[in-house]
């Protein structure tokens, strides 16, 4: 009896298996059929992939935390609803499913960089080269480890939080585990506030119809001042049962040589790259990064002869991809068919001249008040994505009196001080996980960087505003 149920696990085991690869190709051939359409503008491209991606949102809508399906499911209803309302047509609603398809697109590709990076070896690389510099004396946990965030991260994107706090728990020869961990989670904070590979960067971006280079520069600035206030505030950073990290750092013989040349180079090509297509093409950011994921880790792999290796990890890397994305992928889904169906009402003017008279008209109260009102709402499990598609697609610069740029960065900030302090947020969680401790704690040993960042980073924005630069 007991050999008969471990073969039926084993055989309900293998069938979710084979079915969560299946869902994962499904996720990738929706992304490039995406990327394809916008090579070669197909108008049945669009209602294919979208059709597709409703597919996998039914899936994906019984396999997901309480919380996201509640949202999600919220989110579709009051979409059908305002859509019934509009008398829009269904091959309209269809397409509404695929609206955020480029949002998953950058979700997924940007993985593929990380893959080729550790097939090179270049995270190899870049370990050895901690240990070095550990060996020779020069050992700075919470400068390197906020260093290295602030760079790895700016390509990686979430998954280099656990690559960096790896390294440390490697290289590292002293520090207090759960400080290092929320310095760099802060770290995280900085990439999001510029680097054009994260998803709510390519988002503000399509929302408000500018360029990366129109706000990249600025988004950076204040990236750089919530840098200083990270470094300012670490010595406030206090945990109860704080594990004190300590070891020998290792012998000259034990620390293989690698050079960190092609990792500078690689990031460098890559970085340039995307900022050189986004000057010159008129392709939104988002493609243009995903693109690149894809064709410039493939074209190094085959100059750097590890093309097979490269294939093979990233082939694992995509049959795996579902069961990981399968909560994002729920709500970015929900959200651009929430965001679709308010972009066919007159709902814009209306929320836009409200806000305007709330915050009495004061462009700066006005930006206070987007902030906050993330904030809270990402304290009730509601992704920063929702709340973002939400604002940005009902807001009119024109009517607030300030420029679409300005709106972007506004909204940019919200969402990164957002998933600073939410419990339920993607790199709160994951920091959760690492040091194991409650998210709600580390929430709230953040509530105060987020309240000085929002004071600050907000007085910021609003002087580019006075100043006539945005």
């Amino acid at each position: 009896m007991k050999h008969l149920k471990r073969f039926r696990k084993k055989v309900v085991k293998t069938r979710q298996t084979k079915l969560d690869r299946f869902l994962s190709i499904i996720a990738y051939v929706c992304t490039f059929f995406y990327l394809f359409e916008y090579i070669f503008p197909l108008s049945w491209l669009g209602f294919v992939y979208s059709l597709l991606a409703s597919g996998l949102f039914i899936y994906a809508l019984f396999h997901i935390t309480m919380l996201n399906r509640i949202v999600a499911l919220t989110l579709i209803i009051v979409g059908t609803m305002i859509f019934y309302i509009e008398g829009v047509a269904l091959y309209q609603v269809v397409l509404g499913f695929g609206e955020n398809i480029n949002l998953l697109a950058l979700f997924l590709f940007i993985p593929l960089i990380g893959t080729f990076l550790s097939s090179a070896g270049y995270l190899n690389a870049l370990q050895y080269a901690i240990q070095k510099r550990a060996r020779n004396g020069q050992n700075h946990p919470y400068k390197m480890g906020f260093l290295l965030l602030a760079t790895t991260g700016t390509v990686l994107n979430f998954g280099a939080m656990s690559i960096v706090k790896r390294i440390a728990d490697e290289s590292f020869t002293s520090f207090h585990e759960r400080k290092l961990t929320l310095h760099i989670m802060r770290a995280f904070g900085f990439c999001m506030l510029w680097s054009p590979y994260f998803v709510n960067v390519g988002l503000v971006t399509v929302l408000f119809d500018v360029s990366w280079f129109q706000i990249g520069l600025y988004g950076f600035i204040l990236a750089l001042i919530h840098g200083t206030l990270s470094t300012l505030m670490l010595s406030r950073i206090s945990f109860d049962n704080d594990p004190f990290i300590e070891r020998e750092a290792q012998a000259e013989d034990e620390v293989e040589s690698y050079s960190l040349r092609p990792l500078i180079l690689f990031t460098m090509v890559l970085l340039t790259l995307s900022i050189l297509l986004d000057y010159w093409l008129e392709m939104n950011m988002i493609t243009i990064v995903s693109f690149l994921a894809i064709a410039l880790p493939l074209l190094w792999a085959l100059y750097s002869n590890i093309l097979k290796q490269y294939v093979q990890d990233v082939s694992s890397h995509i049959q795996s991809a579902f069961p990981k994305v399968k909560n994002v992928l729920a709500i970015f889904i929900s959200a651009g068919y929430f965001g679709t169906a308010i972009n066919n009402t007159n709902m814009g003017e209306w929320v836009s001249t409200f806000l305007d008279r709330v915050s009495l008209g004061s462009v700066y109260f006005l930006t206070l008040l987007i902030i906050i009102v993330s904030i809270l709402l990402a304290q009730l499990g509601i992704h920063p994505i929702v709340i973002v598609i939400g604002i940005g697609s009902s807001l009119s610069p024109v009517t607030l009196g300030v420029s679409p740029e300005y709106l972007a960065l506004t909204l940019l900030l919200a969402w990164s001080l957002a998933t600073q302090v939410s419990p339920f947020s993607g790199q709160v969680l994951m920091a959760s996980r690492l040091i194991n401790i409650s998210t709600f704690k580390i929430a709230k040993q953040n509530a105060m960087f987020v309240l000085l960042s929002m004071i600050f980073l907000s007085l910021t924005l609003y002087s580019f505003f006075v100043l006539g630069w945005i």
